[in-house]
């Protein structure tokens, strides 16, 4: 993937990811393909490299994700209070009021913000392998 089209995913919400809306460095980004790849054949007219298809992901939501569609994916979440109920150490956690179950729906990051779209400009925040920040503006470009 090209450099531009990495650095368009990573700015199209504002360094956070798209669906936990964590924020992420853009080293930290893995790039997301909302429509998984895997199912591109299902959508043989569409380029599944698009930057519509493409989002910024931390890498525990990319890698739980994996090829599932984002309302497949959307109901394997809604099931992990169920399953961590199972869990003793979380039960007694629950029981000894250490933590707290709130109900309800899973909302991505995406549903709430607005992508940024090109030709605005951006910060990458990074730092050098001696912690010496390196953060960048750019002006972006269209095609």
């Amino acid at each position: 993937m090209k450099q531009s089209t990495r650095i368009e995913v990573y700015n199209k919400y504002n360094g956070h990811c798209a669906y936990c809306g964590r924020e992420i460095t853009y080293k930290q980004m893995q790039v997301d393909h909302f429509w998984p790849q895997f199912l591109a054949h299902f959508q043989p007219d569409k380029d599944n490299d698009r930057i519509d298809n493409l989002m910024p992901a931390c890498a525990k939501c990319n890698n739980h994700k994996h090829g599932m569609r984002p309302e497949v994916w959307r109901k394997e979440l809604a099931l992990q209070v169920k399953r961590l109920k199972k869990n003793t150490q979380f039960d007694r956690a629950l029981r000894f009021g250490q933590i707290k179950i709130a109900e309800k729906p899973i909302t991505f990051y995406f549903e709430l913000e607005e992508p940024i779209t090109k030709n605005m400009p951006f910060t990458i925040r990074a730092f050098d392998n001696n912690g010496r920040d390196k953060t960048i503006t750019l002006n972006q470009k269209t095609d």
